[in-house]
């Protein structure tokens, strides 16, 4: 259960006037850290606007609390690996899309960008 979150950082910027007919989205998580049952995930979020009309970005952290063993073991493999298991990281990217895409609203209006609407949920492929 995310427990604390916090945006560190936001960028937008308008290269352009003009339309754009796109928004390419990419979440990357930094660093996965923490102590005990509580996970520490830094991660960064960019949305591009096709026709190179602008970008916004934005980098925050959270904390999980999760069982120990688990959170150790997401640890383990984040510092083995650099990897996090596929419904984990499944769970993570949606919780940022949200997050980002709200702050986004307030970032992107400045700037008269449209706003980043979150997608639907990300769901596994079966």
């Amino acid at each position: 259960m995310i427990v604390n979150s916090r945006v560190n950082k936001v960028s937008v910027e308008r290269s352009k006037e003009g339309p754009s007919n796109g928004l390419k989205v990419q979440i990357d998580i930094k660093d996965v850290g923490g102590k005990g049952e509580d996970l520490t995930v830094a991660y960064a979020y960019s949305a591009e606007y096709t026709d190179e009309v602008g970008k916004l970005s934005v980098e925050g952290e959270l904390v999980d609390r999760l069982e120990k063993k688990a959170a150790d073991d997401v640890r383990k493999s984040w510092k083995d690996k650099k990897e996090l298991s596929s419904e984990y990281r499944l769970s993570l990217l949606n919780y940022i899309n949200y997050v980002a895409s709200i702050e986004g609203v307030i970032a992107t209006r400045m700037v008269r960008l449209p706003p980043p609407m979150a997608p639907p949920r990300l769901s596994k492929k079966e």
